[in-house]
This record gives C-alpha cells, sequence and structure tokens, in this order.
C-alpha cells in the first residue's frame, strides 16, 4: 500500500495521508514525501488548488509510535532523542513551511482525529473543514513536548490564546463542533459529504489568476511568516532542551514501554 495517495479533478490535486493501519501516522520518510508532493503539485499548471486529506477514520496521529520503537529498539534511549531533536522535528517542521508558502490554495479536510503534527498540518494550511466524526487534540503534552509543528503559534491565531493555552496545558479532545465555535474550522460537513465539501471549496478558490491569489496570500501572511518562522525555531529548541530533562525524557520512554507490552500481547 503506499503511504500517499494523489490525485486530481478539474484542477484539483488531492494529497491523502494512506497509512490508516496505523492511525495516519508519519515518519520523517513518508513526511519528506508529503512536502515534495504538495510543492510538485502547487507547481505545475495543471493544478489550481490541494486538498490534503486521510483515508479512513484518522486524518493524521501525528509521529509514528511504530518508526519511533524502532528507533528506540536499535539506538538506545540515546540514539532516540538524538533522533526526534535532528531528524524527525526538522522533517515535520519542512513540511509544515511548504504547505504554509504554498502559492496555491491548501484545503484541510479533517476527516477524522487529527492529533499534535496532524492538527498542526492542516492549521498550516488556508483553509479547514471537518467531518462531523473528526476530534483534535495538541498531545504533545502527553509526551511532555511543546507542539513543534506550527501549533504553537497558529493555534492561537486561530481561537485565542485562552483556549489554545488550555489545549496545550491538558493534551484533552475537543470535538469538531467546538472546533468550528472556536474557529479552527470554517465548516462540519457529515462525514460522507466532507471529500466532495472541500473540492467544492478548493473550485470555488480557483477563480482568479494564479498569481494574483499567490501575491495576496503572501501580503496577507507577511508579518505571520516571519512569526511562524520565528516560532518554529523556538519549538524545536524548546523540545530539544526539554527531552534531555528526565522528567520529559521517561514520558517518552513511558510510550516506548508501553508500546512494548502492547506489541507483546499481540505476539
Amino acid at each position: 500500500m503506499d503511504d500517499i495517495v494523489v490525485g486530481t479533478r478539474e484542477g484539483v490535486g488531492t494529497v491523502r495521508f494512506n497509512r490508516p493501519e496505523r492511525g495516519n501516522s508519519v515518519t520523517p520518510e513518508v513526511v519528506e514525501r508529503l512536502g515534495d508532493t504538495v510543492q510538485s503539485l502547487v507547481e505545475t499548471g495543471e493544478v489550481g488548488a490541494v486538498v490534503l486529506t486521510g483515508t479512513g477514520s484518522v486524518f493524521c496521529a501525528g509521529a509514528d509510535v511504530k518508526d519511533m520503537f524502532e528507533i528506540h529498539t536499535s539506538q538506545g534511549p540515546d540514539g532516540l532523542m538524538d533522533y526526534l531533536g535532528e531528524t524527525w522535528m526538522p522533517a515535520v517542521q519542512r513540511f509544515v513551511r511548504l504547505l504554509w508558502a504554498a502559492p496555491k490554495p491548501v484545503i484541510a479536510a479533517y476527516n477524522g482525529a487529527a492529533t499534535a503534527g496532524g492538527l498542526d498540518f492542516g492549521l498550516s494550511c488556508d483553509v479547514r473543514l471537518a467531518a462531523r466524526s473528526a476530534r483534535f487534540a495538541e498531545s504533545y503534552v502527553n509526551l511532555g513536548m511543546v507542539p513543534v509543528a506550527g501549533g504553537a503559534y497558529l493555534l492561537p491565531k486561530l481561537v485565542g490564546l485562552p483556549a489554545a493555552t488550555r489545549m496545550f496545558a491538558s493534551g484533552a479532545f475537543i470535538d469538531a463542533q467546538e472546533a468550528l465555535r472556536l474557529g479552527m474550522v470554517t465548516e462540519v460537513c457529515e462525514d460522507e459529504a466532507l471529500a466532495e465539501r472541500a473540492h467544492e471549496v478548493a473550485l470555488e478558490m480557483t477563480s482568479g489568476p494564479i498569481a494574483t491569489f499567490a501575491r495576496a496570500k503572501g501580503i496577507a501572511r507577511a508579518a505571520s511568516t516571519v512569526e511562524l518562522h520565528a516560532a518554529l525555531d523556538e519549538s524545536l529548541a524548546a523540545n530539544i532542551d526539554l527531552i534531555a530533562r528526565p522528567e520529559v525524557r521517561s514520558r517518552i520512554l513511558d510510550v516506548m514501554e508501553r508500546y512494548a507490552q502492547a506489541r507483546a500481547r499481540r505476539t
């Protein structure tokens, strides 16, 4: 099965996380290909907008714990921490920067749960729609980390500082209706209608010249772009510092232990 599914219809490109057996979670290799795919689509004249969505009942669960566990098994705790700081987090941030800077409209269609980096990928897009069954959580706090994929900056811009701070601190889920009330998403659709509605919105956003949209987006986001890049740098530095701390390191290693136990029960 391909980890990413790409399609084009009526000038709208669709990029779909396609790892449903892994909750559409991502590895550095997968997220790098996602970025390359989006960049390739927005550079072709045949595509006027891009929809980012997922296969199955989950949009994206963030980091692939299986991938992390394999690094932990082969390289030990220190190797895992190095991997997170030097490989995983920079790869995720590259994807966010590409989504944010895309010169054509990018619409996130949250088809299901979106947590941690999965939530943040959608926050980097121009418009966000949600299926009624979708749920959202900035669940980095469960690992003792701060949102590294832009959420620390983008979420407060969308929902306000008090609501965002509560999500950062608790890691708790909110449902699609609450996300709509807060302004995180602009529409909530029935699950079966989401894909078509996202396609319609994408088409609506291609009514003008591509160059005009690119210039308007660049002007509208100019100040925020500087701030986002600074926030990405700061969140990466913060997490590198945090994962060196015993209380954070132990949280990450506890996840590895729970994964190992669950894996043993399945075999």
